[in-house]
This record gives structure tokens, C-alpha cells and sequence, in this order.
């Protein structure tokens, strides 16, 4: 039928070349950005599980870092620990020279480079630090124990702060009116002075630090400050299994000269039976620090495997990630082409069929 008020041929090829220009816009889309999916309309499932790939990814590559900077750590605290076995090594020939009596009158010389020597290891053991964290003071991985400790209890009192707290009990007493005194129970003690409202009572000989607010009583920061240690967690993976499987710990390393370290504070080479007590010790330090070094290589092995494993999980989670979400850019473009092809005859169609309807006008002649 020939008719000029409605042109179905002109309405057909329109509506093919309005679905050809909406598959073309979506396929430049595709191919202008990489993605298949660029919207949610596009696959909200697989879009869905994309973005949760993508999370878990990022927090993999974390993890991975993580695990890298475990390992310098590690090297810092292992090559600290070799140059004290070594300083050991040579207190042990001091010590041995002493215990001889054919050292003669010169114990007094021998006794000078064993105190510098017993100095260094001290230095070492409180400068060897990575981020701020000390490595192998004992303080490595030290906590607050809120459970046990009683001053973060105290009206006022708003946090309890430690950075490179030994572990151990912290009394806090106020012997007189506007002081507070805290003792670590081995002797030694700090008085620092204090009011009501907010501050920060610095107690810097330990590493602790109490922070008030406005309803803080004068003299009332009285109690304990309880801080466990030993123990240093790494997160090198991303499994959700986050204070458990995810963490590698690494326990704490303590080299210091004290009695609760080394226990080389007292030792002295000025007579053949000091320098006897000298061995004795001198062994058991070099048993702990050759303990500290197994301990550290341990963990550097671990974590050198840990760090290969995430790398390989990691990649393979963005390779899933990249099968839901990127564009097949060879798919992507044949399909372009054919939409391409399927315009460009869609007008000249369209053309057409607008055309055809003036050939009703020869009837009219």
C-alpha cells in the first residue's frame, strides 16, 4: 500500500540505526576506557564481585609491602645482633687474657677497653631502631595491658601512651602535694609535676606518657601502667583471618647490658677471678645472642616466603579481577566495527526510505 502518512519502511530503518547508535556508544565506551563493565547496567553481578576483588587486591599489595619492610627491619636488627656477637667475641679474648697471669700489672688496660666495649654494646642495643621502634632493647612489639594496668582507670585520664617502654609494671605514687613519682620496680624512678585539667604527664626516663582532660584531679594519676612485650606482628596476607593467620610474629630481641639483658653491667677484669665470672657470663651472652640470632634468621626466612606467596595470591586475584572487569580489546573491536558498518548502512537506508514516499506524487500527475 502506498501511503503517505505513515512511512513504515522510514520507522523500521530508524529504530535499527537508534539500537545500532546505542550498541556503538556503549562499544567506544569499551574500547575508550579498557573496562567492559563501565556502569552498573552493564553486569551489576560481575561488578559486584570486581570491586571485591579490587579491595582484596589492594589490601594483598599492602600486605606484600608489609612483608618487604619486615625484611629490612629484620636486617637491621640482624646485622645490629652480628656486631655485638662480635664485641662479644672480643670481651671473651679480654676476659681470657685477664684469667693469665702473665698479663702481669696491664689488667687495668685490659679493663679500659672492656668497659668501652660493654659501652657499645649498651649504644647499640638502645640505637638500633627502624620506625622509631626499637629492635633489640626488649621493647620491640611492647604493649599496654589495659586489663591489668589501673591508671587509665583514673577520672580524667584519657590515654596512656608508651613508646619504647621496657615490659614490666609501672607504679605511679604522689608523695607530695602537685608531684608524681613512677617506679619500675627495679630502682628506678622519675618525679615529674602535675595539676588538674588537661596535660600530658611525660614520663620520658621510661617512655610513657599520660594524657588528661578537664575533669583531671591534681595528684589523683596515682596506680599502675602494666606493659607486656615480647612479641611483634606482621600483616602479610589478606585471607579476613586478620588477628590470627594474616599476622606473622617475631619475638623480641634484648641485647642491652643490663641484668634483664646480657648481664654485663658489673663485670670487670681487674683480678684473675673477675675475669673468671667474666667467662661465665661472657658464655651465657654469647648463647643469647646467638639465640636472638637464630630467632632472627628465622623470622627473615619466613618472611622471604611469606613475601613470595603474597605476591603470587596478589596476582592472581587481579587476574580474576581483570576477567570480570577489562574489555577484550580484540572482541571489543570487532563488534565496533560491525556497529560501525551497521550505522553507516542504517543511514543510508533511513535515507532512502524517506525518499520513497514522494514517488506517490507521480499519481497525482
Amino acid at each position: 500500500m502506498s501511503s503517505i502518512q505513515t512511512n513504515v519502511a522510514a520507522n523500521s530503518a530508524y529504530r535499527n540505526l537508534t539500537a545500532t547508535s546505542r550498541a556503538l556508544e556503549k562499544q567506544i565506551t569499551k574500547l575508550s576506557s579498557g573496562f567492559r563493565i563501565n556502569r552498573s547496567a552493564d553486569d551489576a553481578a560481575g561488578l559486584a564481585i570486581a570491586n571485591k576483588l579490587r579491595a582484596e587486591s589492594r589490601s594483598l599489595l599492602q600486605a606484600g609491602r608489609n612483608a618487604s619492610q619486615a625484611i629490612s627491619m629484620l636486617q637491621v636488627a640482624d646485622g645490629a645482633i652480628g656486631t655485638v656477637g662480635a664485641i662479644l667475641d672480643r670481651m671473651k679474648e679480654l676476659a681470657s687474657q685477664s684469667n693469665s697471669d702473665n698479663i702481669g700489672s696491664q689488667r687495668g688496660k685490659l679493663q679500659s677497653e672492656f668497659n668501652e666495649l660493654r659501652a657499645e654494646i649498651q649504644r647499640i642495643a638502645v640505637t638500633t631502631k627502624y620506625q622509631g621502634s626499637g629492635l633489640v632493647d626488649g621493647t620491640f612489639g611492647s604493649t599496654l595491658d589495659l586489663a591489668t594496668g589501673t591508671v587509665d582507670n583514673v577520672v580524667g585520664v584519657a590515654d596512656v601512651i608508651i613508646s619504647g617502654t621496657q615490659a614490666g609494671t609501672y607504679t605511679i605514687t604522689s608523695p607530695a602535694a602537685g608531684s608524681l613519682t613512677m617506679n619500675n620496680g627495679a630502682g628506678v624512678t622519675q618525679t615529674i609535676s602535675n595539676a588538674g585539667g588537661a596535660q600530658t604527664l611525660n614520663f620520658s626516663v621510661f617512655g610513657v606518657s599520660i594524657r588528661t582532660v578537664a575533669g583531671y584531679v591534681a595528684d589523683s594519676g596515682v596506680g599502675t601502667v602494666v606493659v607486656t612485650g615480647g612479641t611483634g606482628k606482621f600483616m602479610v596476607s589478606s585471607s579476613g583471618s586478620y588477628a590470627a593467620n594474616d599476622l606473622v610474629s617475631v619475638s623480641s630481641v634484648k641485647l642491652t647490658t643490663d641484668a634483664t639483658g646480657l648481664n654485663l653491667d658489673t663485670l670487670d677484669l681487674n683480678t684473675a677471678a673477675s675475669a673468671q665470672t667474666a667467662l661465665t657470663r661472657l658464655d651465657t651472652a654469647i648463647d643469647t645472642v646467638n639465640t636472638a640470632i637464630g630467632t632472627i634468621g628465622a623470622a627473615q626466612s619466613r618472611m622471604e616466603f611469606a613475601s613470595a606467596n603474597v605476591a603470587i595470591v596478589t596476582q592472581n586475584v587481579m587476574a580474576a579481577e581483570s576477567t570480570i572487569r577489562d574489555a577484550d580489546m580484540a572482541l571489543e573491536t570487532t563488534a565496533f566495527t560491525k556497529n560501525q558498518i551497521l550505522q553507516q548502512a542504517g543511514t543510508a537506508m533511513l535515507a532512502q526510505a524517506n525518499q520513497s514516499a514522494q514517488t506517490v506524487l507521480t499519481l497525482l500527475r
